[in-house]
Protein backbone atom coordinates (compact mmCIF):
# COMPACT_ATOMS: atom_id res chain seq x y z
CA UNK A 1 0.00 0.00 0.00
CA UNK A 2 1.55 3.26 -1.14
CA UNK A 3 2.44 5.77 1.74
CA UNK A 4 0.38 8.69 2.29
CA UNK A 5 2.86 11.09 3.51
CA UNK A 6 0.13 13.72 4.91
CA UNK A 7 -0.66 11.13 7.66
CA UNK A 8 3.41 11.32 8.84
CA UNK A 9 5.27 14.17 11.00
CA UNK A 10 7.31 16.35 8.85
CA UNK A 11 10.30 14.39 10.09
CA UNK A 12 9.31 11.22 9.02
CA UNK A 13 12.43 10.31 7.28
CA UNK A 14 14.78 11.05 10.32
CA UNK A 15 12.52 8.65 12.57
CA UNK A 16 12.48 5.95 9.85
CA UNK A 17 16.05 6.14 9.57
CA UNK A 18 16.81 6.19 13.07
CA UNK A 19 14.88 3.08 13.60
CA UNK A 20 16.64 1.10 10.92
CA UNK A 21 19.87 2.16 12.03
CA UNK A 22 18.49 0.67 15.71
CA UNK A 23 17.76 -2.23 14.45
CA UNK A 24 21.02 -2.91 13.04
CA UNK A 25 19.79 -2.39 9.07
CA UNK A 26 18.37 -5.58 9.68
CA UNK A 27 14.36 -6.82 9.63
CA UNK A 28 13.09 -7.18 13.72
CA UNK A 29 10.77 -10.05 12.75
CA UNK A 30 13.01 -12.09 10.57
CA UNK A 31 16.87 -10.94 10.44
CA UNK A 32 16.77 -10.39 6.59
CA UNK A 33 19.70 -7.52 5.92
CA UNK A 34 19.13 -4.59 4.02
CA UNK A 35 20.35 -4.49 0.50
CA UNK A 36 21.10 -8.35 0.93
CA UNK A 37 19.32 -11.28 -1.02
CA UNK A 38 15.96 -12.07 1.53
CA UNK A 39 17.01 -15.67 2.55
CA UNK A 40 13.15 -17.12 1.81
CA UNK A 41 12.59 -14.81 -1.14
CA UNK A 42 15.67 -14.35 -2.89
CA UNK A 43 14.54 -10.31 -3.78
CA UNK A 44 16.79 -7.50 -2.37
CA UNK A 45 15.51 -6.60 1.07
CA UNK A 46 14.59 -2.79 1.29
CA UNK A 47 13.90 -2.20 5.31
CA UNK A 48 10.52 -0.44 5.84
CA UNK A 49 9.27 0.79 9.40
CA UNK A 50 5.80 -0.47 10.41
CA UNK A 51 3.72 1.00 13.08
CA UNK A 52 2.63 -1.90 15.38
CA UNK A 53 -0.10 -0.13 17.32
CA UNK A 54 0.79 -0.85 20.30
CA UNK A 55 -1.10 0.07 23.71
CA UNK A 56 0.38 3.14 25.36
CA UNK A 57 1.63 3.02 28.92
CA UNK A 58 -1.87 4.76 30.28
CA UNK A 59 -3.04 1.68 28.71
CA UNK A 60 -5.07 3.48 25.82
CA UNK A 61 -5.16 0.84 22.90
CA UNK A 62 -2.78 1.98 20.21
CA UNK A 63 -3.85 2.56 16.57
CA UNK A 64 -1.73 1.11 13.67
CA UNK A 65 -3.17 3.21 11.36
CA UNK A 66 -2.30 6.47 13.48
CA UNK A 67 1.11 7.47 11.46
CA UNK A 68 1.87 10.77 14.10
CA UNK A 69 2.52 7.77 16.80
CA UNK A 70 5.83 7.61 17.00
CA UNK A 71 7.03 6.13 19.91
CA UNK A 72 10.05 3.44 19.28
CA UNK A 73 7.78 0.66 20.97
CA UNK A 74 5.04 1.08 18.19
CA UNK A 75 7.58 1.00 15.45
CA UNK A 76 9.65 -1.72 13.84
CA UNK A 77 12.21 -2.13 11.09
CA UNK A 78 10.82 -4.97 8.60
CA UNK A 79 11.55 -6.25 5.40
CA UNK A 80 9.28 -5.97 3.05
CA UNK A 81 8.10 -9.84 3.19
CA UNK A 82 7.23 -9.01 6.96
CA UNK A 83 5.62 -5.47 6.37
CA UNK A 84 2.79 -7.04 4.03
CA UNK A 85 2.16 -10.25 6.58
CA UNK A 86 2.08 -7.78 9.49
CA UNK A 87 -0.47 -5.14 7.70
CA UNK A 88 -2.12 -8.37 6.07
CA UNK A 89 -2.99 -9.07 9.91
CA UNK A 90 -3.80 -6.48 10.91
CA UNK A 91 -6.48 -5.83 8.50
CA UNK A 92 -7.84 -9.87 9.51
CA UNK A 93 -8.35 -8.31 12.61
CA UNK A 94 -10.12 -5.13 11.42
CA UNK A 95 -12.39 -7.23 9.21
CA UNK A 96 -13.31 -9.99 11.70
CA UNK A 97 -14.32 -6.98 14.39
CA UNK A 98 -16.06 -5.57 12.20
CA UNK A 99 -18.28 -8.46 11.21
CA UNK A 100 -18.55 -9.01 14.96
CA UNK A 101 -20.23 -5.37 15.20
CA UNK A 102 -22.35 -5.95 12.30
CA UNK A 103 -23.66 -9.80 14.09
CA UNK A 104 -24.43 -7.89 17.67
Amino acid sequence: MPMIRSKYPKNWEEISLSVRREAGWRCEWCGAAQGQPHPISGGIVILTVHHKGEAHADGRPGDPDDKMDNRRENLAALCQRCHLKAEQDIRRAKRRATQLSLEA
